[in-house]
């Protein structure tokens, strides 16, 4: 990942707009749910079902973050890159974008993934959504 949110907002992935708390606050209601239903399906689901749903809650948190900051994202890409902004160290989020390309396989090429990598896209999630839970405190 070697773009800058800077990149996004030029090519117009990334859209200035006034801060939406009510829209930050129900998607993050939304990631929290979202994980919690990732949670659900471990060991009950193929493990591809997992990790799209931790990997929708961790992109769900970043999306309201950025609600909250004054940004609209029709990026996924652009979304993570935010939080390597400012909000996460490079590690999580390249672990981040490497569940985007995971997702992406599954979604778009038939592909699938192994237990392991639905296991720690739960954990990251955990993470995240906690890392912006903090960063807003009562915000959302």
């Amino acid at each position: 990942m070697v773009k800058d949110f800077e990149f996004f907002l030029k090519k117009g992935d990334v859209r200035k707009q006034s801060p939406d708390n009510n829209l930050a606050s129900s998607t993050f209601k939304d990631s929290l749910e979202r994980l919690d239903f990732a949670k659900q399906l471990l060991n009950k689901a193929k493990s591809k079902y997992v990790l799209e749903n931790a990997y929708e809650a961790m992109r769900e948190a970043a999306d309201s973050l950025l609600y909250l900051k004054g940004f609209k994202s029709f990026s996924h890409e652009a979304s993570i890159v935010y939080l390597n902004k400012e909000y996460l160290d490079e590690k999580d989020v390249l672990e981040f974008d490497r569940f985007r390309r995971i997702r992406n396989g599954i979604k778009y090429y038939g592909k699938d993934c192994d237990l392991s990598d639905a296991e720690a896209a739960i954990k990251l999630a955990e993470k995240i959504i906690a890392k912006i839970k903090d960063i807003t405190k009562t915000k959302l």
